[in-house]
């Protein structure tokens, strides 16, 4: 180990022992990341040891200080509700029991894990204003060489609310990339990744990838210059696969150049497969992320069917009401 990477792992054990009670959860963590450097040594080069274990030192950096962060806020918060009024404070601490009793576990992660879900809830609510918003454009687009850009024309001068409609949808399409990519940062910071995440970790994957999906393949429908030469790009980019690339180029683009045949592929491939793969993918993202945080909340609170349907009134009830 480099002299350097000592004196940084020093500073970091200086500055967390400043807290007491994070220093004494977590300063086990920090010595095997430590003792790590060894064992690094012997499997791979200098410079990739250097590397791994300053990300190390960096991961451990960032989730100790959101750990000690919230601490801090919430003892601010109790105290400050306590100097104003012992009943008051009363209100406060059961309030305070309750709602932070999942949270106790891992506090953190919860909030990494409740905002994942509720970046999930955005995502089906984008997925949805672009499918209908989708629909309402497919009335007037006509996919063809001769009409596609003549039809968006129309849409955005002719049509009521039609440039409204065309912005929403090309809005809600680019936002469900950006927060898909966000949310699989806040899962992995939030080690979402582990296998009782399963579900929920694949879905958000390959929801990104299909939300990439349906703005790559939104590529040429404006029939516009730039899209027509990008696409035609990267649809040579796409034939330099090894053995499958002339296959799908053909595929994508219907035989030979780009033509109304193209777009009539890529507008099957957007409205249908990639639109409706998109809807299911956030449905069971969205599901999957609800049932595992019911993992966090204390036994009686937890949602089951089998109380619910305990809960609803029996036929015999019903029928003497």
């Amino acid at each position: 180990m480099s002299q350097k990477d000592v004196e940084l792992a020093g500073k970091i054990a200086r500055l967390i022992s400043h807290f007491p009670e994070e220093w004494q959860e977590y300063q086990d963590w920090l010595r095997d990341i430590i003792s790590s450097q060894s064992v690094l040594e012997k499997h791979h080069p200098t410079w990739q040891t250097t590397l791994i274990f300053r990300w190390r030192l960096f991961y451990f950096v960032i989730y100790v200080a959101g750990v000690i962060f919230f601490n801090q806020l919430l003892k601010k918060l109790k105290s400050f509700f306590w100097e104003r009024g012992s009943w008051k404070a009363g209100i406060f601490s059961q309030r305070y029991a309750i709602v932070t009793q999942p949270i106790l576990l891992d506090r953190y992660r919860y909030i990494l894990q409740r905002t994942a879900t509720l970046l999930a809830v955005a995502e089906l609510t984008l997925g949805g204003i672009a499918a209908v918003t989708g629909i309402l454009l497919a009335f007037y687009y006509r996919p063809t060489a001769l009409g596609a850009y003549e039809s968006l024309t129309m849409i955005v001068n002719e049509v009521a609310y039609g440039t409204l409609i065309l912005s929403l949808h090309n809005i809600a399409r680019n936002a469900l990339i950006v927060l898909a990519l966000i949310q699989i940062v806040v899962m992995f910071l939030g080690r979402q990744f582990l296998p009782s995440w399963l579900t929920g970790w694949i879905s958000g994957i390959f929801l990104t990838l299909t939300a990439i999906g349906l703005s790559w393949s939104a590529i040429v429908l404006t029939w516009e210059q730039t899209g027509f030469w990008r696409f035609k790009l990267e649809l040579s980019i796409v034939a330099s696969i090894p053995l499958v690339g002339s296959a799908l180029r053909d595929i994508l683009s219907g035989g030979g150049g780009i033509s109304s045949i193209t777009l009539q592929h890529m507008y099957t491939l957007h409205s249908y497969v990639l639109a409706i793969a998109a809807i299911l993918l956030s449905i069971i993202h969205l599901t999957a992320l609800i049932f595992q945080e019911q993992n966090w909340k204390p036994e009686g609170t937890r949602f089951s069917f089998a109380k619910l349907c305990s809960e609803s009134p029996s036929h015999e009830d019903s029928a003497s009401i």
